[in-house]
């Protein structure tokens, strides 16, 4: 049954993490989606909970809403952290339709996305009471995400959505640009650990961008450079600029993930 309850974060994070031990004694994972929202009432908690067992009826639904704190918690025994995205998707209609969300959408699962711990759980928490009036994204916790942060700048925002949500998947901390003087804040401000970006971008095209970044740390700018543009002379423009590595497109993810662990050495 779905329960309204009233806790400081603390307890939320001790509750959560009795649920997540209990859940993955039973099966081999434990699907954990965290979302800030406001006025959950009973009947709008076993809605949610009725249409996310509807969507998967091999998962068992908890849902758990905080008053204070404003954030629902749905823990989901057996869901993978494949299968969590997907009720993350439904849930995240669902929400919308109610006008009830308020930010970003955190998803986790476990063991698979590492070890459940207090501290772990802690900051899973924290991310999505941070994300509170953020756009309705969707973003991936792993315990160890924020080992190494890649910035992707490129103008197409379905080629950044595809290689965020693979990266995410893999434990990377993923920030977006949309344009070459975008991406140049993002990098001054943030300082991610590596930087993929398309040469075609508005404002600051991707060689001005990767002098840019080479001026501000040659040390610790690494420029992955991934584009349509195939012409040789590019290839050695790109280089001569700065970039550390070179794919084209049409893109294979394999093969950016391996330049990227490459050049982190996150292996």
């Amino acid at each position: 049954m779905a329960v309204v309850i009233r806790n400081s974060i603390q307890e939320i994070t001790l509750q959560l993490l009795q649920y997540i031990h209990v859940a993955t004694a039973k099966s081999a994972s434990c699907g954990v989606i965290l979302a800030p929202c406001a006025h959950m009432n009973p009947k709008t908690l076993e809605q949610a909970k009725g249409l996310m067992s509807k969507n998967d009826t091999s998962l068992s639904v908890q849902l758990v809403y905080d008053d204070a704190i404003q954030v629902l918690c749905a823990v989901l025994e057996g869901g993978t952290l494949g299968g969590t995205h997907y009720a993350s998707l439904v849930l995240k209609d669902f929400l919308q339709t109610q006008h009830l969300l308020q930010g970003q959408l955190r998803v986790s699962s476990f063991p698979e996305s590492g070890k459940p711990t207090e501290s772990a759980i802690a900051a899973f928490l924290q991310q999505a009471i941070q994300s509170k009036g953020n756009d309705a994204d969707i973003h991936f916790f792993m315990t160890a995400n924020a080992e190494t942060s890649v910035l992707i700048a490129d103008p197409d925002d379905l080629v950044r959505e595809f290689i965020k949500i693979r990266l995410e998947l893999k434990g990377y901390r993923v920030y977006e640009a949309k344009d070459g003087q975008e991406a140049y804040d993002v990098f001054v401000r943030l300082l991610p650990d590596l930087v993929i970006t398309e040469l075609n971008l508005p404002i600051l095209d991707g060689y001005q961008l990767i002098r840019s970044i080479q001026r501000h740390d040659s040390n610790e700018g690494k420029v992955i450079v991934l584009t349509d543009n195939q012409l040789a002379g590019n290839r050695s423009r790109a280089y001569e600029s700065g970039a550390a590595d070179y794919v084209t497109k049409p893109l294979s993810i394999s093969e950016l993930e391996w330049k990227i662990k490459r050049l982190t050495g996150n292996h």
